[in-house]
């Protein structure tokens, strides 16, 4: 292998590069970009730093990228990691399934962004990373990044911003011209570490000159240096000059010098032509129809495309081989410069290029390639309006999942050419719809499909146009409109009975999302029954999603779990997966609420893999789940963890606020009060539309009434919430869903005197537990009654129900109460004992804030209680005990995935938990956490558990 340091011109390039390669070997990563113009050395530099990459025993995958590549998503990534349609690795696999995305398909909006870039793939993409890292170290090689897909890039940046925790290196070379908004982004991206930057300038005169002599055979006489400063420096120019000048005999070596007879210097287009002019007519027409094609066909497609046997295309290869024209790449076609080839394509007139893309349209789609690579060329191909229309009929539901903005352009071509009688054309135009739909073009979709139901006679399309008008309108935070439309399909005269029964059961959705719950509750018990009758599952999923929700509001308890279980063991098939998905969600939410934490944990376990599946909205959904029982169970830095990573997807969904919520909550009780505003900001600019956010939104009004009384503003934190109990937040009633504020809406009112709604709202606490019997729902009542009685007795109750229920912060809280009423009472001793009780609790919880108030409340205690220090924010002792196990998992080499799996929680929430112990340990890689357990327990001493 040749050394790095020896690419001419490039030494100190290849060094900084060649460095950084070294320390992603040993275990912390590095991101590198190299920048310079077309043949400027760039591929040379990429290419030898691949060999030098391999030569440490990193396994190095490589692409290039082609300008074609930027019309459907992940192309550039997916071809980098050897994702394609069959792999045999099991985990590319899976990545490959994701990537199609069947589960998502007919869900509005299931592609997260107009880069296409669904949350769901980068993550898979994510992951596939850090299981091939796991196996060792990897060197991730991209050539030519402007015509880069953005979803790709977006998968660049999130690998680059936790690069350090993993043996990778990635290295990407670009050209500034033209210059591409998103690689610029990606390139500067701001307090991204282990990043390095590297400009390819023209080589100096020395340089230019060793370069000639190494070409030339011999020093570089004037003449040839004269003729070689049109070359600026650029050394595919001066190959092209030497080797230009060589076949016309005009290089004269003589006495060790080498000297031109040549007059002029041509341009480097001209000596790019002049390469071709060596190749026979046969070749030059073969290559010219190869260039449009583009690289990295295999030589059967190309074969296929210009219609020559095996023996024939070997003769052009070898030919064009010989003449520097293409590289030498096993079955694949590549030219040994994007410069060749474009030369060679711009030859080809736009009529012919156009025949010559439908040509290798028909060939790939004919050997089975992967829809979006055929759509690629059908972009820009002749007019074929049988095969286009054929094609699409039959690829349409794959390009709606993998890549719906593309498959619209060739939809909207398709409809101008086809005939309205032909029986595909309803097809086409369904496709169109569907299309609309998961792009998130809501209004597009409603407006195509009423346009279609109203011209189809067609029942089964009328169908489906009223479910695309139904399912826009819930998108788009319209449940009323969504109502009228279902009404509308219930009353048409050509449905058949299980559709209208299943638009029937979904108008009690739409019910529930308006907040009128009786009306939901009464349609959705007669779609129970009807769909019972009828032996449809996919209705009763609805009746019984509604029935569970609107009961576990009203009267939570086992009854309306039981409705829960029931929905959720439908048989999958029998459902959509984001609809049985969602069904889980909910159920592990009222797990949650009724103190079952096992059974909310194990119900999240299940629902994760198609949680990573599917995305949208239901990653951040799930996260949120975790982070509300990470929270309510005392586990704050866990749930953060989970806050963080539902953030991470949560902005193109209505899962932000109350995700942020959760944050703020924690930081005001660790006394943050600067994050927590921070925040609470994010809140009030974020408008979260979605019948799923608008349940959470009594976070958001928790967490600033919290802020309110850490500035001692309480008359406004009273205000907030005796408001929202009497009034609701939004559509929903809050009496049902703030019952678990109901001792600090009481706690409050007796500070304001206004004993009438502390009573009121106790009443309201004993009913919902007199429905749940779940513990934290007694510790409320029992807590209200203390404080409504002054009866440390009842309080005491109280933090014993708490205990019972794991939500220590509850418990700590009312033995603060019960201390401050035992030291009124002059009983100092059990006040402090109670005190020191409390204080152990918010220790554990880090919730100083909670600590110094109340110390403040119980100041007339003569007798100093004994504090716990606060636990440490840095160093080992720092960690929590998820931190720890994922420690241990991280020092017996398993990748994040595996941990995920291991320990039933997400790939994201595994990758911020390192990222948090990496920050905490104050070390760079996992290598070096691996070797900080083993010191600590020895090798195989630890064996954590999930």
């Amino acid at each position: 292998m040749t050394h790095p340091n020896r690419l001419l011109g490039r030494e100190k390039e290849t060094a900084t590069l060649t460095r950084l390669a070294a320390r992603s070997a040993a275990g912390e990563g590095e991101s590198a970009f190299v920048v310079g113009e077309a043949g400027v050395g760039k591929t040379a530099v990429v290419e030898q730093m691949a060999a030098h990459a391999e030569s440490l025993g990193m396994q190095v995958l490589c692409h290039t990228g082609q300008e074609v590549e930027r019309q459907h998503p992940f192309a550039v990534i997916s071809a980098c990691l050897a994702v394609d349609d069959a792999p045999t690795d099991p985990h590319r696999a899976r990545v490959a399934e994701i990537l199609r995305g069947e589960v998502r398909y007919g869900l509005p909006g299931a592609i997260g962004d107009a880069a296409e870039a669904d949350p769901a793939t980068v993550e898979a993409m994510l992951g596939l990373v850090e299981e091939l890292c796991a196996r060792g170290p990897v060197a991730l090689i991209l050539d030519d990044l402007q015509w880069a897909d953005p979803a790709s890039l977006l998968v660049l940046r999130r690998l680059m911003a936790s690069v350090r925790q993993l043996p990778l290196l990635i290295i990407g070379a670009y050209r500034p011209v033209p210059r591409v908004r998103e690689v610029d982004q990606l390139v500067h991206s701001i307090g991204v570490r282990n990043h390095t930057v590297v400009e390819l300038t023209p080589l100096s005169p020395p340089d230019v000159s060793q370069m000639l002599a190494a070409l030339s055979g011999g020093r570089p006489g004037p003449r040839l240096r004269r003729m070689a400063e049109g070359a600026a420096g650029n050394p595919l120019y001066l190959r092209e000059l030497v080797d230009a000048l060589a076949r016309d005999g005009a290089i004269d070596t003589r006495g060790g010098t080498a000297e031109t007879t040549a007059r002029c210097s041509p341009s480097l287009p001209k000596l790019i032509k002049h390469r071709l002019a060596c190749l026979s007519d046969d070749a030059l027409h073969a290559l010219r129809v190869a260039a449009v094609v583009g690289d990295n066909c295999t030589l059967g497609e190309f074969g296929a495309v210009i219609g020559r046997p095996p023996h024939e295309v070997l003769g052009i290869i070898t030919e064009a081989q010989a003449a520097g024209v293409l590289r030498d790449t096993g079955d694949r076609l590549a030219f040994r410069h994007d410069l060749i080839r474009h030369t060679l394509a711009d030859a080809v007139t736009g009529p012919v290029r156009s025949m010559v893309h439908l040509k290798a349209a028909q060939v790939l789609a004919g050997a089975g390639t992967a829809p979006e690579h055929v759509a690629e060329h059908l972009l820009y191909a002749a007019p074929q309006g049988e095969f286009l229309i054929a094609w699409l009929v039959e690829s349409a539901p794959r390009l709606t999942t993998r890549s719906p903005a593309l498959l619209l352009r060739l939809l909207d071509r398709a409809l101008d050419i086809a005939d309205p009688a032909d029986p595909r054309y309803g097809d086409l135009r369904l496709h169109h719809v569907i299309a609309h739909l998961s792009c998130g073009h809501l209004a597009d979709a409603d407006d195509e499909a009423r346009h279609v139901l109203a011209r189809t006679q067609d029942p089964g399309m009328e169908c489906a146009m009223r479910w695309v008008i139904v399912q826009a309108a819930l998108a788009s935070d319209r449940p009323d409109l969504a109502l009228i439309e279902s009404r509308a399909a219930r009353a048409s005269a050509s449905l058949p009975a299980i559709d209208k029964n299943r638009f029937h059961a979904f108008s009690a959705v739409c019910l529930f999302a308006m907040g009128d719950l009786q009306q939901a509750g009464a349609r959705a018990m007669a779609a129970r029954r009807t769909a019972e009758d009828a032996g449809d599952p996919h209705a009763l999923a609805y009746a019984l999603q509604i029935l569970a929700a609107k009961g576990f509001l009203e009267a939570p308890g086992a009854e309306a779990v039981e409705l829960a279980r029931q929905a959720v063991r439908l048989p999958p098939h029998s459902v959509h997966p984001a609809q049985h998905l969602g069904l889980q969600l909910a159920l592990a939410n009222f797990y949650t609420e009724l103190d079952r934490s096992h059974e909310a944990q194990h119900t999240l376990a299940a629902a994760r893999a198609t949680t990573e599946h599917i995305g949208g909205l239901f990653s951040p959904w799930y996260h949120l789940s975790c982070a509300l029982l990470a929270f309510n169970t005392g586990r704050w830095d866990d749930a953060l963890a989970d806050v963080e990573a539902g953030l991470d997807l949560a902005q193109p969904y209505a899962m932000s606020r109350p995700l942020r919520a959760i944050a703020a909550l924690i930081a005001l009780h660790r006394g943050q009060h600067d994050i927590a505003q921070t925040h609470l900001d994010a809140t009030a600019s974020t408008q979260d539309p979605g019948s799923i956010a608008r349940f959470y939104e009594y976070l958001p009004l928790s967490a600033s009434v919290r802020l309110d009384e850490a500035r001692n503003n309480t008359k406004n934190a009273y205000s907030q919430l005796a408001t929202a109990f009497d009034e609701g937040i939004g559509h929903l009633p809050g009496q049902l869903i703030l019952g678990f504020l109901a001792p600090d809406i009481v706690r409050l009112a007796l500070a304001h005197g206004d004993t009438t709604t502390a009573q009121r709202v106790t009443t309201a606490a004993q009913r919902r537990a007199d429905h749940s019997n779940a513990p934290n729902h007694l510790g409320d009542v029992y807590r209200c009654q203390g404080l409504v009685a002054q009866d440390p007795h009842l309080l005491l109750e109280a933090a014993g129900h708490y205990r019972t229920a794991s939500r220590p912060l509850h418990e700590a809280h009312s033995y603060t109460d019960a201390a401050e009423l035992l030291a009124h009472n002059q009983r100092p001793a059990e006040a402090s004992a109670r005190l020191n009780q409390a204080l152990e609790i918010y220790a554990s919880l880090g919730a100083s804030r909670d600590s110094a108030r109340a110390l403040f409340r119980l100041r007339s205690i003569t007798r100093s209680p004994r504090r716990r220090q606060d636990d440490a924010r840095c160093g080992w002792d720092a960690l929590t005990t998820t931190e720890r196990i994922v420690a241990g998992h991280v020092a017996h080499g398993h990748s994040n995935p595996q941990i995920g799996t291991l320990m039933t929680i997400s790939r994201r929430t595994v990758s911020t938990h390192v990222s948090n112990i990496l920050k905490k340990l104050d070390m760079t890689s996992r290598v070096q956490l691996a070797a900080e357990v083993i010191r600590r327990h020895g090798p195989g001493d630890e064996h954590p558990r999930g």
